[in-house]
């Protein structure tokens, strides 16, 4: 039995402090803990985990030997590594602070979108930022907190604005085809009709939810 005589009282436990005012507890013994030992995330999908680390380095490891067979050198299956990396720190990153999730997804497509946009045009201005990289991006988020919205509504609401500014973004490919800078339309195409979607799913379900969000930013 373990004391701690500052609170004069006895612990049957292997903890080494008292959990009343934290100082160190005397004694000695073998005792079991009172406390349940939960898993943490990594721990409970460790099988999972594992298959999906095992995919990644499959796949980075088979679009590098596809692209060296083609092309006799290794290019664009470094987007693909770029990519799954960026993938695995969201993965983590969003584990280990899951109620900023929504709001990490949104400032990593920013990031990714105004990288691939400065590296275009310092490579020679190929428009593969504006006619791959932005409606792909656009439509993968979309897609992400559409879902997140059926399963995680309670999260979902406190977030609802970076859906619709995502959505407005998903717009932008419009100008670019107006302005025939994109050298593939179907891309863009697909994205702004997404968006069109998504912003009419929004208006007309979570209209209200939008408001109160908007009015508890503005403190309005």
């Amino acid at each position: 039995m373990k004391n701690c005589y500052k609170c004069n009282v006895k612990i049957n436990s292997n903890i080494s402090k008292c959990p009343l005012c934290n100082s160190k507890l005397e004694g000695s013994g073998k005792y079991e803990s009172v406390f349940p030992i939960i898993p943490n995330v990594y721990v409970r999908h460790k099988f999972y985990l594992k298959l999906l680390l095992f995919i990644s380095i499959l796949g980075c490891l088979i679009c590098a030997i596809i692209n060296y067979l083609i092309s006799n050198k290794i290019s664009w299956s470094c987007f693909v590594v770029a990519g799954i990396i960026s993938f695995w720190i969201t993965l983590i990153v969003g584990i280990k602070q899951r109620n900023n999730f929504i709001r990490l997804l949104f400032a990593e497509a920013i990031l990714i979108l105004i990288a691939s946009i400065i590296w275009d045009y310092f490579t020679g201005w190929h428009y593969w930022s504006i006619t791959y990289v932005l409606p792909f991006l656009c439509m993968a988020y979309i897609t992400t907190l559409f879902f997140l919205r059926i399963f995680l509504k309670n999260i979902f609401r406190d977030y609802i604005i970076y859906f619709y500014i995502n959505s407005l973004i998903g717009l932008t490919p419009l100008y670019f085809l107006l302005k025939d800078l994109v050298l593939v339309k179907w891309p863009s195409v697909i994205c702004i009709n997404v968006s069109i979607f998504s912003i009419l799913i929004l208006a007309t379900f979570n209209h209200k939810q939008m408001i109160r969000e908007i009015e508890r930013r503005l403190h309005i």
